[in-house]
């Protein structure tokens, strides 16, 4: 399947403290998977999009939710409206954002992406959540996910689980605030 390039150095993810809905699931198309060489040219989703630096976090423990990341660039102005995965019930675009001294985390409904110029989905900024997983995630396994677009067909994607840098064989725990559990 597609292995992606990937980035080697990860920051743990904030804690979570916000509960937000999830709004009715849209009906995009979704093509085949990409195939990308790892160190190769950022893999084609469609014409005029491409994405690379794809990869997804381990799970630890009974954990059910974790990250995925990536960097995504269109050729003409676009909007990330969506995600899915068959890995977990709940898959959305979440965005980190200091409230006054409190980091929190927020559904972002859509992404505009300005031509030529990547979005980062990464650790601490803008992300993936892969919520109520499952199974758990673990470190050679790929993830398969859809990215849905505005005015574009949703494309596939397999992105591969990486061990966090600096992360111990029982693992950092990727927290949602409170008592771990990030709750919808």
């Amino acid at each position: 399947m597609i292995h992606l390039a990937v980035l080697s150095a990860a920051v743990a993810l904030a804690a979570c403290s916000e509960h937000h809905d999830h709004g009715a699931e849209s009906g995009h198309s979704h093509d085949a998977p990409v195939v990308a060489e790892q160190a190769a040219a950022p893999a084609q989703v469609q014409d005029g999009i491409s994405v690379q630096n794809a990869w997804v976090r381990p799970t630890v423990g009974e954990q059910d939710a974790t990250g995925a990341y990536l960097t995504i660039t269109s050729q003409e102005p676009m909007s990330l409206v969506g995600v899915a995965t068959p890995a977990a019930e709940i898959a959305e675009v979440h965005e980190m954002k200091m409230d006054g001294d409190i980091m929190r985390m927020r559904m972002a409904e859509r992404i505009e992406m300005k031509a030529g110029e990547p979005l980062e989905l990464k650790p601490g900024g803008y992300h993936v959540m892969l919520m109520a997983l499952t199974a758990p995630v673990e470190v050679g396994q790929e993830i398969e996910l859809s990215l849905q677009f505005e005015k574009a067909d949703g494309s596939k994607i397999e992105m591969p689980v990486k061990a966090v840098a600096g992360q111990n064989a029982a693992g950092d725990h990727h927290s949602h605030g409170g008592g771990g559990d990030h709750k919808h």
